[in-house]
């Protein structure tokens, strides 16, 4: 059950707004039915609200993240180095068997991680859409966490290149799920495979069909992954063909050349990154010389069967040393990083007049961490120290749409502890079906 939305005053936090129309430094926030309705130093305490007293808390948004695959979460674990662990062999081994319940809870582990973590928004790429019953699931589980976000509906996995997608059951499921059924907090876009998986037919039809519908597009650019050689993600040929646009996420553009970073630029697409999981198999993020050309860049977990968690802290921090070790250059300061997982991102959902940055009017999805924690001492500049310091058990309140999720550095639903509580027993569930079936080897063990 989802926490009630709280009417709250924070009382002498230090504001890290992160929205030129408010001002930094120590200020009241107040909070009504799950909208920020004041910022300002001493606030009039109203009747019926609870008083908080944040002295010596940086409140700053909730963190945003850009594409996440939170169907796969319960395959941590099974992913490792040894022969047959590797993450793809496991995602086509385990993937055709889920079942409804477990992507409900893969999903619910994933958003605890995240409301951990202080991410009050995902979006939820999810490219294993095996029907109706899956798509409810996961857009449950998000409603469910009391998180919000972007529900970007994609193709079975490992589906054939010349497939189309369900685009019928897409349709349904947006005329099942409503604005109000879901609670304002939650948004369709389409996951498409594009030109470099199908045909080019197929692709201008499945491109076409969103755009008809208005729908958010994303896209993996994983051209050089299949193409040994390739030295370009193609992003010129999508150019040429009318796919990109403000419309339109990429994701991994890692092997982006120079005339695919202009033809982003200039049409007006974003960029994801996911540093963690791309150093880890495809090239390092390319996140300077998007910046540089004015491209609209964002952070993103991608997913946790891979090795990497939800820690949004430690992936900026590492993020921006490695791009001042890539480039010799210190395009990608502190501050940008914070907004590469707040207002940049919100922007790339097309959610920032809701989200991604403090201001009265917004609703009040924040977090709330702890100045006087080892990691933020001794003090300096709050953005500084947050980025390049500061970790995640820091994080001592996130609120979601105006409901508290985590208090004193602890999840508030039991559903949520659930989900963490019961993830071993989950995939390890999933993991005898699958060797069952014989899609996964008795010789893959865990130990």
């Amino acid at each position: 059950m989802l926490p009630q939305r709280s009417n709250l005053l924070l009382q002498n936090a230090y504001v890290l707004s992160l929205d030129p129309h408010v001002p930094e430094g120590v200020a009241d926030i107040l909070i009504r039915d799950g909208s920020i309705e004041a910022i300002g130093p001493r606030l009039d305490i109203p009747d019926s609200v609870e008083v908080i007293d944040a002295s010596g808390g940086l409140v700053l948004p909730g963190f945003v993240d850009t594409h996440w695959h939170l169907w796969n979460s319960l395959l941590r674990g099974a992913v490792g180095d040894s022969p047959g662990r590797d993450y793809f062999s496991v995602k086509r081994g385990l993937a055709p068997h889920l079942r409804t319940d477990d992507f409900y809870w893969s999903a619910r582990f994933a958003l605890a991680e995240a409301v951990q973590n202080g991410i009050t928004t995902v979006h939820n790429w999810d490219h294993n859409v095996r029907g109706a019953e899956d798509v409810d699931a996961n857009i449950q589980a998000q409603l469910d966490s009391g998180l919000r976000g972007r529900f970007s509906y994609g193709p079975r996995d490992s589906s054939a290149a010349d497939e189309p997608m369900d685009f019928a059951g897409l349709d349904a499921a947006r005329t099942r799920w409503t604005a109000e059924r879901l609670d304002d907090r939650i948004h369709f876009g389409v996951a498409l495979r594009g030109p470099y998986r199908t045909s080019t037919e197929l692709s201008d039809f499945e491109w076409r069909w969103a755009r008809e519908r208005d729908m958010p597009i994303t896209m993996h650019c994983d051209r050089c992954m299949r193409e040994p050689g390739c030295q370009s993600c193609g992003l010129t040929r999508l150019d040429r063909e009318g796919l990109l646009g403000p419309d339109v996420q990429i994701v991994h553009a890692v092997h982006a050349s120079a005339d695919d970073i202009a033809a982003v630029a200039r049409t007006g697409t974003s960029i994801s990154v996911s540093p963690l999981s791309e150093m880890r198999t495809m090239g390092f993020p390319l996140v300077t010389e998007f910046l540089e050309s004015g491209a609209l860049t964002s952070l993103s977990i991608d997913t946790l069967a891979m090795p990497a968690n939800a820690d949004t802290l430690a992936t900026l921090r590492a993020l921006v040393s490695v791009e001042h070790a890539r480039t010799g250059r210190a395009t990608l300061t502190p501050r940008i990083a914070l907004e590469m997982a707040t207002i940049r991102a919100a922007r790339d959902l097309g959610i920032e007049h809701i989200t991604g940055s403090l201001r009265p009017g917004k609703r009040a999805d924040l977090i709330v961490i702890d100045k006087n924690h080892t990691s933020m001492l001794p003090s300096g500049d709050p953005v500084e120290s947050l980025i390049y310091n500061g970790m995640s058990s820091a994080i001592q309140t996130v609120i979601g749409d105006g409901r508290i999720l985590l208090q004193d550095g602890k999840l508030v639903q039991p559903s949520a502890r659930h989900a963490i509580q019961s993830a071993d027993e989950r995939r390890d569930d999933l993991v005898r079906r699958a060797r069952a079936a014989g899609t996964w080897g008795d010789q893959t063990t865990l130990t």
